[in-house]
């Protein structure tokens, strides 16, 4: 096998992987949604009808809704649905200046997602160390969405500075599955 027919084996492997963990984070946030959805019916059901509310619901449901939005953001950075200024529609096109402009957006969000890790890992000690009252489980689990939603994040960011410096001539986003077809820029 030649160099570029490994490269083209190694990305290959390395789509699927990913879009097996963006699937995996699509079921999970499936299942976070319906758990919050869960928790706020029944203590609607519980307040209301049979006029005991529970304590351990609202905790539930906002705990596993800060779990859900730390995987939303994964799978928005994966599709490109960030936040995001296109100055290119505006500019002729110029291959280097696409590449110097959206290498450096990269590293600063890789950095800003790069030190969410570091230090949200740093407070999970004091964390783990504290329990939730109406469920009785450790603190630690919630503040662990920060660093696991920054790093699905931080590989989902390089994956697409990745698409978009590898891009083809006129295609100046390219993400998953979008890679196939120019973008519509002049």
């Amino acid at each position: 096998m030649n160099r570029k027919g490994a490269i083209i084996s190694i990305s290959t492997v390395v789509d699927k992987v990913l879009a097996a963990l963006d699937r995996t984070l699509q079921i999970a946030g499936i299942l976070l949604l319906l758990t919050v959805v869960f928790a706020v019916t029944w203590q609607v059901i519980a307040r209301y009808v049979t006029s005991t509310p529970s304590a351990w619901t609202s905790e539930l449901a906002s705990y596993a809704f800060v779990w859900l939005a730390m995987i939303a953001i994964a799978l928005g950075v994966r599709r490109g649905r960030h936040m995001l200024l296109d100055i290119w529609e505006f500019v002729p096109y110029r291959r280097w200046l696409v590449r110097t402009v959206d290498t450096l957006a990269a590293l600063v969000v890789v950095g800003a997602l790069a030190a969410l890790v570091w230090f949200g890992l740093e407070a999970l000690g004091p964390a783990w160390r504290r329990t939730m009252p109406g469920l009785g489980l450790p603190m630690g689990w919630v503040s662990l969405a920060v660093p696991v939603g920054c790093a699905f994040s931080l590989l989902f960011a390089i994956e697409a500075w990745w698409r978009t410096f590898h891009a083809e001539r006129g295609r100046t986003r390219c993400r998953p599955r979008s890679c196939s077809s120019p973008t519509t820029s002049s």
